[in-house]
């Protein structure tokens, strides 16, 4: 059995593999870094750390929806390097006790929906996470 805490973007439920997360904060602002690659946000500060903040439509790939990303889910990556993911609204946690595949892509089914599966490793490519490293 495994756990996944699904959260809403926007329109779009999005699950993670429980492990992989390490917090849920608020979004009391992310600071913009001048000349920043695209797929960066920004970066907010959470105890004492520095945590890059991805951007939702090119990492997610996912459509500007304007509305208001009121938290950041921080997801540990398998180096232990912290990245954090905007989102609007905190589902909760599903125990399921399988995951189906399609395509390569996990998803997992509730009584009305699929949906996908999100893997926080696969985020970012290896040139990707030593520029966060570097913050």
């Amino acid at each position: 059995m495994k756990n996944f805490v699904i959260i809403e973007i926007g329109k779009n439920k999005i699950a993670f593999n429980i492990e992989q997360i390490h917090f849920i904060v608020r979004n009391n602002g992310i600071v913009s870094l001048p000349s920043s690659p695209s797929w960066l946000e920004g970066i907010i500060s959470y105890r004492d750390k520095i945590v890059p903040v991805l951007n939702n439509k090119i990492k997610l790939k996912m459509e500007n929806d304007n509305s208001e990303k009121k938290r950041i889910l921080l997801c540990t990556l398998k180096d232990g390097t912290l990245i954090g993911i905007n989102f609007d609204r905190y589902i909760g946690i599903e125990r399921i006790d399988k995951t189906e595949e399609y395509n390569t892509k996990q998803t997992i089914k509730t009584d009305n929906e699929v949906i996908p599966v999100i893997n926080a490793d696969n985020l970012l490519k290896e040139e990707e996470i030593e520029f966060i490293k570097k913050i």
